[in-house]
C-alpha cells in the first residue's frame, strides 16, 4: 500500500535541492536500533509554534462508533472467516458508486479516509487496521522493500515507499479482489501487481506507522513552505520512532531549507549512523558538501549513490524530469530512454517522453507516448489524468 519536494531526499521528496522521504506510498525508512532521540539535534529556537494541531495517535486510528456498528452488522453476521474477510473488503473499498480512490498525497486519519473516500497506501493501512481491530481481528503492519521511486509535487521530487496490512483469519483461503490470501492471513493493499507481492517485507510496529504518518504530514508542510508546522510534525515523528533514519533525513532537509547548514549536516550524519546505506540521505549530504565547498567528499558520496541506482529505471525517470524542468530536451530523452531500456513500458518514463516531444513541438509523437502511458498505468486518477491530457493534445492538433 501506500506506504507517502525540493528536497533531495526527504523520505519523501527532493528536487535537485533536497529529497524528502515519504510513506504511504511514500517512503517507509528501514528500521534500525537506537535508544536515544538525540534531543540536542533539535533547534526549537529556530522555529515557531505549529499553525495546526498535531494529530494524536488516538485520533489517527479512531473510527466513529456508528461506523463500527455498521461494520459489525455487515461482517460479523458471517461465521466463516473467508466470508468475513470478503465482507470487510467490501466495506473498505465499497463496490458501489462511492469507491475508495487511491490518491498519493492523501495522508489522512482513518475517519477522514472514510469521509473523503480517498487514501494512499499509508492511509489505507491505517483504516484497514482500525476496522480490523474493531472486529477483534489480529493484524500486522508491513513495510515493503520497493525500489527507489520518485514522484513530483509542486516542483519537488518525493521519494515513495510502501506499506500494507496483513490480517489473520482462522483458515486458509484463495485470492480475491484486493486481497491476497495466504495460509492463515490475507493482505490488504492498493497495489495488486503480482511481482510486488514477491518483494521482501519487514514487519513494523504501530509506532512506526504513526511516525510515518507524521513524517508524511511534515513532507506536505515542507512542500507548502510551512516550516514551523513541518518541524513540529518531524519532532512528533522522531519522538514516536527515533530509530527510523528517514525521519532524521527529513529533519535535515528542513534545516537545509532554513539555511541551517551546520545543523543539517549533524542530522544527516545521525541518519546515516542509523542506516549507513540510505541512498537519499547520502545524496542530500553530498549536496550539502557541494554547497559548502567540500567537493571531493561530495563526489565520493555521489559515486556511491550512483552505483546503487544505475539499475533502477525510476532513477532515470527522476533525472529525466529534472532535465525537462531545465528545458534540456535531449538530455531528458536520453534519461527516459534509459529508463525504458531497464524496464519497458514504465508509465512514468512514457509520460516523460510525451512531455519532451510536446516541448519539441512534435504533437504526433507526444500523443503516441501519452497513449502508451495511459495503456500501462493502472485504473484510477492517473489514467484519467493521461486521458485529459490526450484530449487537450488532440484539441490542439486540430487547430494546427
Amino acid at each position: 500500500m501506500n506506504h507517502n519536494s525540493s528536497l533531495h531526499s526527504f523520505g519523501l521528496w527532493l528536487c535537485l535541492a533536497l529529497m524528502l522521504v515519504l510513506t504511504g506510498c511514500q517512503n517507509a525508512p528501514r528500521q534500525t536500533i537506537s535508544n536515544t532521540t538525540n534531543s540536542e539535534l533539535f533547534v526549537d529556537d529556530q522555529f515557531g509554534a505549529a499553525t495546526a494541531a498535531i494529530e494524536t495517535p488516538e485520533q489517527i486510528f479512531a473510527v466513529p462508533a456508528e461506523v463500527v456498528s455498521e461494520l459489525r452488522q455487515q461482517v460479523m453476521l458471517y461465521g466463516d472467516p473467508f466470508d468475513r474477510s470478503r465482507a470487510l473488503l467490501r466495506f473498505i473499498f465499497n463496490d458501489g458508486t462511492d469507491m475508495l480512490e487511491y490518491v498519493n498525497s492523501a495522508t489522512l486519519i482513518a475517519s477522514d479516509t472514510l469521509q473523503k473516500r480517498q487514501a494512499n497506501c499509508l492511509s489505507l493501512t491505517i483504516l484497514a487496521y482500525s476496522l480490523a481491530d474493531a472486529l477483534g481481528f489480529d493484524s500486522r503492519f508491513q513495510d515493503v522493500d520497493v525500489p527507489e521511486y520518485w514522484i513530483t509535487r509542486s516542483g519537488s521530487s518525493l521519494l515513495n515507499g510502501h506499506v500494507n496490512l496483513v490480517v489473520n483469519p482462522d483458515s486458509k483461503f484463495a485470492g480475491v479482489g484486493h486481497i491476497v490470501y495466504r495460509r492463515h492471513s490475507y493482505l490488504i493493499d492498493f497495489d495488486r501487481v503480482p511481482s510486488r507481492t514477491q518483494l521482501r517485507t519487514t514487519e513494523v510496529g504501530r509506532n512506526a506507522i504513526i511516525s510515518m504518518f507524521y513524517n508524511n504530514k511534515a513532507a506536505d508542510a515542507i512542500v507548502s513552505k510551512n516550516y514551523d508546522l513541518a518541524y513540529q510534525y518531524l519532532k512528533a515523528a522522531i519522538r514516536t520512532a527515533p530509530e527510523l533514519s528517514g525521519n532524521w533525513n527529513n529533519l535535515a532537509v528542513l534545516y537545509r531549507h532554513k539555511q541551517l547548514l551546520a545543523e543539517a549536516e549533524l542530522v544527516y550524519l545521525h541518519s546515516l549512523a542509523l542506516e549507513p546505506d540510505h541512498s537519499n540521505t547520502m545524496a542530500n549530504l553530498a549536496m550539502l558538501y557541494q554547497l559548502t565547498g567540500r567537493y571531493q567528499q561530495a563526489a565520493d558520496l555521489e559515486d556511491k549513490v550512483a552505483k546503487k541506482r544505475l539499475a533502477n529505471p525510476f532513477y532515470f525517470v527522476m533525472l529525466g524530469n529534472e532535465a525537462y524542468e531545465r528545458r534540456d530536451a535531449d538530455v531528458a530523452l536520453r534519461h527516459f530512454r534509459q529508463s525504458l531500456r531497464l524496464q519497458p513500458n514504465t508509465p512514468e518514463a512514457l509520460f516523460g517522453m510525451a512531455r519532451v516531444y510536446l516541448l519539441k513541438g512534435d504533437l504526433t509523437t507526444a500523443s503516441r507516448y501519452l497513449q502508451s502511458a495511459k495503456k500501462y498505468v493502472g485504473p484510477g486518477p492517473e489514467r484519467r489524468r493521461y486521458q485529459s491530457k490526450l484530449d487537450l493534445l488532440n484539441a490542439i492538433a486540430k487547430q494546427v
